[in-house]
């Protein structure tokens, strides 16, 4: 057992730093076609002077001047709070509006489906930019100021309605996602047999339903990180927040990208490793 834990906890350790490695080639490319030209001893000499740096945690600067660790880790912690809540706000909201639709709009799920369809294929930054100007328009017009619209400093920070942008296409995507799998999971022989037993619908949907489909939906977990994170440079720039994505914008840097993904990387990794362990 020591010695399975041991090579498995090796194993997980190994594509971390292979996943590392990978960022730091990717991050690389731009000394190798410096010019239009291929400098491949340019290249090669990038990548082991930012493995140097990022495995020693040594010398890493954003501008070639000032310090990166000081200047990205409480910009990564915002954004990494920003992407949580989003992604807690947003499983909320989908399993309300997904139990809504299973329990009180059974028979007309495929038109509330469709809707939701349509709703999705609006471009993520024509909804954001939709929703921060009806928040302007509400202001301007009543006098009424709901939220804060944009950053303006540290002490007028945009926060409900990033969050509101950050977790509307994930809502909806899971709300399809959910809906589908219960339907699917409710045509099963075993729920008519549970019927047949005297078992509640409101038992069987919490109990047995829930419970099946949870592994599907834990399957979706990368697409939706990938389609947060993406969102999140958009929601960052258009707020003007002081996150990790808008700093990478203000300041562009080799260094600082890779070491910004590797950030990135690591809570995600550990968080599918732990998932994988459950399983």
């Amino acid at each position: 057992m020591v010695k399975q834990g041991t090579l498995r906890l090796a194993q997980v350790v190994g594509k971390y730093i292979i996943g590392v490695f990978i960022f730091i080639l990717i991050g690389s490319l731009p000394v190798l076609l410096r010019d239009l030209e291929f400098d491949v001893n340019g290249y090669i000499t990038s990548i082991k002077e930012l493995a140097v740096k990022i495995f020693t945690l040594s010398s890493l600067t954003y501008d070639g001047e000032h310090e990166m660790l000081p200047a990205i880790m409480d910009r990564y912690f915002y954004s990494l709070k920003t992407l949580s809540l989003s992604f807690i706000f947003a499983v909320i909201l989908a399993f309300i509006l997904s139990y809504i639709i299973v329990l009180f709009l059974k028979n007309k799920k495929d038109y509330v489906l469709s809707f939701i369809e349509i709703v999705r294929t609006v471009p993520d930054i024509v909804g954001i930019f939709l929703l921060q100007s009806l928040f302007i328009w509400i202001n301007k017009a009543y006098g009424v100021k709901l939220v804060q619209t944009v950053s303006l400093g540290s002490e007028n920070q945009a926060f409900l309605l990033p969050l509101l942008s950050l977790s509307m296409p994930i809502f909806l995507f899971l709300t399809q996602v959910i809906v589908l799998k219960i339907f699917e999971e409710l045509d099963k022989q075993y729920i008519a047999f549970a019927k047949a037993k005297g078992l509640s619908f409101l038992y069987l949907l919490n109990i047995h339903v829930i419970r099946n489909i949870r592994h599907d939906l834990l399957g979706h977990l990368k697409t939706i990180i990938w389609m947060m994170l993406s969102t999140l440079v958009i929601v960052e720039y258009i707020f003007n927040m002081d996150g990790l994505m808008m700093f990478n914008i203000k300041h562009v840097s080799i260094e600082l990208f890779v070491f910004s993904c590797i950030l990135l990387f690591t809570p995600f990794f550990i968080l599918y490793r732990f998932i994988d362990l459950r399983r």
